[in-house]
C-alpha cells in the first residue's frame, strides 16, 4: 500500500494588528484570519492579505467571535506601531509563518535562547 501526500495550498489570510491596553501600557499582537472567514463576519479586519501555507489546528483564539491564530507579541517598550518595535513570535507557531505574518507590517521578530 503506497501512501500519497497532498501538498497544502496556500490560502488567503489578513495579518492584522490587535492593540489593546493593558495595566502596565499598552499591548500588542499581530493575528491572522482566514479571508473567507473575515469576509463572512459581521466584523471588519483591516490589515495585509498574505498567501501562507498553515496546517489546520492552530486557530485556537478568538477575537469578536472569529477565530484566529496569534502569530507574535510585542516585547519591549513603546507602542507596538513603532518601526523599531520588537516582537516574539509565540509558543507552537513556526518562525516561517511568523515571518510571512509580520513582512508586511516592517517588524522586527527576534529570538530568545535559552
Amino acid at each position: 500500500m503506497q501512501v500519497l501526500k497532498r501538498a497544502i495550498k496556500p490560502q488567503a489570510y489578513i495579518s492584522f494588528l490587535h492593540i489593546y491596553t493593558t495595566t502596565w501600557g499598552t499591548a500588542g499582537d499581530i493575528c491572522l484570519v482566514r479571508q473567507s472567514v473575515a469576509n463572512s463576519s459581521a466584523s471588519k479586519f483591516v490589515g495585509h492579505k498574505v498567501q501562507l501555507v498553515i496546517p489546520r489546528g492552530l486557530e485556537v483564539h478568538e477575537l469578536a467571535g472569529v477565530p484566529v491564530i496569534k502569530v507574535a507579541g510585542h516585547v519591549g517598550d513603546g507602542h507596538p506601531k513603532d518601526k523599531d518595535s520588537e516582537w516574539e513570535a509565540y509558543e507552537g507557531v513556526d518562525r516561517e509563518i511568523a515571518l510571512g505574518a509580520m513582512k508586511p507590517w516592517g517588524f522586527k521578530l527576534i529570538e530568545f535562547t535559552n
